[in-house]
């Protein structure tokens, strides 16, 4: 119900190498010349240099960062890292006549201001409400399509718990509609003033007064702090068990408060605990603390000690941050706005447990692992069908809030959106989005929204190598045993076959038949290029020339929809899979395609699947292969919509449609999601094939600038282009270089020598390493499973092992072989069987000292099976 802008991906609730050579012009079916352009047929590899360096992008302007999101959307598009674009998720919104709103004027990335409206009298679509709970007739009657069962967006992605959590938790930062419902500004919430405050690296506050705002966001530090509202009218609201309500009801916020958040994601690794460890957004220490348990057992009596970056200031009146990267003041805010650092007293996670903290149960006190701390309370609950909510009038902004409560109905299942309309036009729903089965009769009496996201085919264009690479039994995403491995097909890794489904949808067509706006590209209207979130990525130049090459083959008026291009490229794709002899001539190729809903099946569906069907067969008959059919198969990915993002996620599927949302003020930022690799996506990529973290010979990141009369830059890995547009990042021949890589174990004299290479790229003006290591926690297993001391052939800690470089970019661990063997003996002695393996795990600590500052983090190392005879030892048995 609060307006809130996204300040961090979430997974959505409606919840991819340039060429130089023109090659011969493809035929359509009626003979005609096509266009398509050597963009989309040209097999030559781009030329040009690499880029290698050290580099740092972060503090480039946001106008020339705005190039840089160019190159990444471009360089997923060429390699369909970014699926294949629909339309956004733009709705027509109907509400009862008794809804008094702010504005029907939408604004972008705020909305009607729905949150904020009033209630006058009884009447709703043709009638008075039908409610039988006499209380309930003056809430606003909202409905949504999930029930989670759960308060707790620390452990979740899914935007069901983010706006269910906005109910009952608060932000440092907000925003408000101007009078005039012509715009939007931000304001101080949980914050005591309207913006963070920046520190220089003493701790000192820095004077910004007197500057425009685009000479604040040209000001940047890794140094901020938010000055927090405690104490009287900040109180808790807790309607659960007896012994707890008489602690926490009426309880008022302590600064210690606002600590909880981030030691509870941290110490469990709670699913949003990566925000706080990533490059671009993350605190300086937190990954270091999440793998170093002497850190996180003194943190238990003491904070200070935890080394991470968000502390109680030195005046006890807010939090200090320490950033990983510089950050403007603008994001700063937008990092720190987050719903998810409302504050809750540790002592309240203690008693309800984190497995249990927000989570509803069955019976007479749903909400007794719950604690409110926002504009509404939860007062009633049946799973799946309802929850109620009454207005907190202790909240301490409750007048910005009118509604005298909330009621959200849960209409589940593939028809939830037509059984809430059916509901609305029963005078049940204040408000609802009008299903496409009804938008030709009632859009006329609805509102149109601008949408943010973008509705996609998310593609599994991986050949069978790149799946096993993700998904195999050794898979980097996800582990299948190789009995389980998707069936790849061919056809969905060949470039002129993705580029023909682009061409072959009918963008504008099915966008108006869903009440939505057709989109060609990755990102949508609402992403904002500059710090004041004024300026849309997608109409800026940069973004426009992302898309003039798809414009240039369809016509700007078609959006990237033409049957002759999809045509001639599909025929291309036929001559070459059947050349290539993955195909016969006379074969039917099937492919499957995965829906959240069979509504968007019957909708939509089916005829974007007819578009490619149909345009295929014509294509290939035109190209001499009438017999080659293309056959696309629908289907539900699951009885819930996330079962069908599961799906992705596993590599279990060939085209499936969903997005990913938020980030809208940074989208450099949310480029994120298009990276393939773990630690950069987070678990937020949809669509697999080309590895990016190497760069790609045809269609590689292209990105450039000048420097002191210098071109700088070149060609990129996709990684590597994103790291370094967030921060230092060594790069070698266009890709990131690991911190650890090229590990090896080899035995030297009394001696076990664990060895990697570090980036020998990153050196100082002296050509020293800019690179410090040390171990943290450093461990002999016994086997591939357990943790030190644990059981299952777990291991025990060693305390001397020692670290060194050398001058050649290595990273050298020394343990005694004595120190081996003592561990295997402990082990064996307990379970009663020899030992004759041993791995090595421990964190690796490591410091940047960068004239920005010195960044530290860490990475868990866990080495692969070491035998003990390949080392020159004995196994070890039990005595």
């Amino acid at each position: 119900m609060k307006n809130k802008l996204l300040s961090s991906s979430v997974l959505a609730l409606a919840l991819l190498l340039s060429a130089c050579n023109q090659p011969n012009t493809p035929v359509d079916s009626s003979g005609e010349e096509s266009k398509t352009g050597p963009i989309f047929t040209s097999e030559e590899p781009i030329e040009g240099e690499l880029a290698n360096g050290s580099f740092d992008l972060s503090g480039f302007t946001w106008q020339e960062k705005s190039k840089i999101v160019a190159a990444l959307e471009k360089y997923a598009m060429e390699n369909h890292s970014a699926g294949i674009p629909l339309y956004d998720d733009a709705s027509y919104q109907q509400f009862s006549k008794r809804v008094r709103l702010p504005s029907t004027r939408y604004l972008t990335n705020y909305g009607f201001g729905v949150g904020y409206g009033t209630i006058e009298g009884l009447e709703m679509y043709d009638g008075d409400i039908y409610e039988t709970v006499d209380e309930w007739k003056s809430y606003f009657h909202g409905y949504t399509n999930t029930d989670s069962g759960t308060f707790n967006g620390w452990d979740a992605t899914g935007a069901d718990v983010s706006d269910r959590m906005s109910m009952i938790a608060s932000s440092y930062f907000g925003v408000k509609a101007n009078d005039e419902n012509t715009d939007y500004y931000w304001v101080g919430s949980l914050s005591k003033t309207d913006a963070p405050i920046m520190l220089n690296e003493e701790g000192e506050e820095v004077d910004l007064s007197g500057l425009d705002e685009d000479e604040m966001n040209a000001k940047t530090s890794q140094f901020w702090r938010v000055k927090l509202h405690t104490g009287a009218g900040y109180t808790y609201h807790y309607d659960g068990k007896s012994d707890l309500k008489a602690i926490y009801d009426g309880k008022e916020v302590e600064i210690e408060d606002y600590l909880t958040p981030f030691r509870t994601m941290l110490d469990n690794k709670l699913t949003r605990y990566a925000e706080l460890v990533s490059d671009a957004g993350g605190l300086q220490g937190a990954m270091e603390y999440v793998y170093d348990s002497t850190k996180q057992q003194e943190a238990k009596t003491d904070w200070t000690k935890s080394g991470v970056g968000v502390q109680i200031s030195p005046d006890g009146d807010g939090l200090d941050f320490s950033f990983i990267q510089p950050k403007s003041l603008t994001y700063a805010r937008t990092n720190l706005s987050s719903m998810l650092y409302s504050p809750v007293p540790q002592s309240f996670i203690d008693a309800v447990g984190v497995s249990n903290y927000g989570k509803i149960v069955e019976g007479e006190t749903p909400f007794e692992n719950v604690l409110c701390f926002g504009a509404y309370i939860p007062e009633s609950y049946q799973s799946q069908k309802l929850i109620t909510y009454k207005r907190n009038a202790e909240y301490y902004e409750a007048s910005d809030y009118h509604y005298a409560g909330y009621k959200e109905v849960i209409f589940s299942g593939d028809q939830s959106d037509v059984l809430a309309y059916d509901a609305f036009l029963n005078n049940e729903l204040d408000e609802v989005t009008i299903p496409v089965s009804q938008i030709e009769a009632h859009k006329s009496e609805g509102y149109k929204t601008e949408g943010s996201t973008i509705i996609k085919l998310n593609l599994n264009t991986c050949t069978e190598e790149e799946w096993n690479y993700y998904f195999g039994p050794n898979g980097t995403t996800y582990k299948h045993p190789k009995e389980q491995a998707w069936d790849v097909k061919p056809i969905m890794s060949n470039d002129n076959f993705i580029n023909g489904i682009y061409f072959a949808i009918n963008r504008p067509k099915y966008a108006e038949k869903a009440g939505r706006n057709p989109a060609m590209g990755y990102l949508s209207n609402a992403y904002m290029l500059d710090p004041a979130g004024k300026v849309s990525y997608r109409s800026s130049e940069a973004g426009e020339g992302v898309l003039n090459p798809y414009n240039e083959v369809a016509g700007e008026e078609n959006f990237g929809f033409s049957e002759a291009a999809a045509q001639a490229l599909f025929g291309l794709a036929a001559k070459e899979m059947i050349e290539g002899g993955y195909y016969d001539a006379d074969e039917l190729i099937e492919i499957e395609g995965l829906y959240r809903y069979q509504s968007t099946i019957d909708n939509i569906g089916k005829y974007v699947a007819q578009d490619i069907q149909d345009n295929f067969n014509k294509g290939a008959a035109a190209a001499g292969y009438p017999s080659l059919k293309l056959k696309v198969n629908l289907k539900v990915g699951g009885s819930t919509y996330t079962e069908t993002y599961t799906k992705m996620d596993h590599g279990e599927f060939d085209f499936a449609e969903g997005a990913i949302s938020g980030n809208v003020l940074n989208p450099l930022e949310f480029m994120n999601t298009l990276s393939t690799t773990k630690s950069l996506h987070q678990g937020f990529n949809l669509n697999w094939g080309h590895r990016t973290d190497v760069v790609q010979a045809k269609h590689p990141a292209v990105y450039t600038w000048e420097e002191d009369g210098e071109t700088k830059g070149g060609l990129w890995s996709y990684d590597a282009l994103y790291n370094s547009a967030q921060g230092f990042t060594p790069v070698e021949d266009g890709c990131s270089v690991d911190i650890a890589s090229n590990e090896s174990i080899y035995a030297r004299g009394d001696n076990i020598i664990w060895r990697a290479e570090f980036p020998s790229v990153a050196t100082d003006d002296e050509g020293k390493s800019l690179f410090t290591f040390k171990l943290n926690d450093f461990a002999v297993l016994t086997a591939n499973s357990g943790t030190p001391g644990g059981e299952n052939g777990g291991g025990y800690y060693v305390r001397n092992a020692l670290i060194s470089t050398d001058e050649n970019g290595y990273i050298m661990v020394t343990v005694k072989k004595s120190e081996i063997t003592s561990v295997a003996a402990q082990v064996a002695s307990s379970e009663g069987k020899t030992q004759n393996v041993f791995i090595f795990w421990f964190t690796l600590v490591y410091s940047v000292k960068l004239e920005s500052g010195t960044i530290t983090k860490a990475k868990q190392i866990i080495t692969s099976v070491v035998n003990f005879t390949d080392v020159g030892m004995q196994p070890v048995g039990a005595n």
